[in-house]
């Protein structure tokens, strides 16, 4: 029979208390919201040509970004490092700004492999998301791709495959 008393009397001191503060410590009884963080989204971008064992050397292209995802710029227009990284190791990659304003900034990208890249992964490259800004692949527009060979003549049949990793 202690214990049954012992049990209900833990019980009733541990509901006691608290809720009808009107104060605690530090916030003077006001709500406190947090600013919107932006967020991070991965583009990768890739190729698909008309066999698995296609070889290109260099591909070319534009890529416009949508309103609510940015890159930080350099004095010289160019892509800072680290933002774009390529697939495969030996790589080359650069991107340089064409245009930087609202509603999108729009960068082309020239990635190269000196003993050639069979189609697949390229590169990825790490932009900022606004906060509530709803992200989609479909968002991001890639305009005149062109894979190149070894003499730098353009291959048919190789074309750009974007996807999106948000976070």
């Amino acid at each position: 029979m202690r214990v049954l008393w012992l049990l209900l009397l833990s019980l009733f001191l541990g509901a006691c208390g608290g809720s009808g503060s009107t104060g605690s410590a530090g916030d003077d009884g006001k709500v406190h919201i947090p600013e919107p963080a932006l967020g991070t989204a991965r583009l990768s971008i890739g190729t698909q040509g008309p066999g698995a064992d296609s070889v290109l050397y260099a591909a070319q292209f534009t890529l416009r970004l949508p309103a609510g995802v940015s890159l930080p710029t350099t004095d010289g227009n160019l892509l800072p490092d680290g933002l774009l990284v390529p697939a495969v190791s030996g790589s080359f990659t650069g991107a340089s700004f064409l245009q930087i304003s609202v509603p999108g900034q729009v960068l082309l990208v020239n990635i190269a492999h000196p003993g050639g890249l069979t189609v697949g992964p390229l590169a990825t490259l790490t932009c900022q998301v606004d906060a509530g800004v709803a992200l989609t692949v479909d968002a991001f527009t890639l305009e005149n791709f062109s894979a190149r060979d070894a003499n730098g003549a353009v291959i048919p049949g190789i074309t750009a495959k974007l996807t999106l990793q948000t976070q």
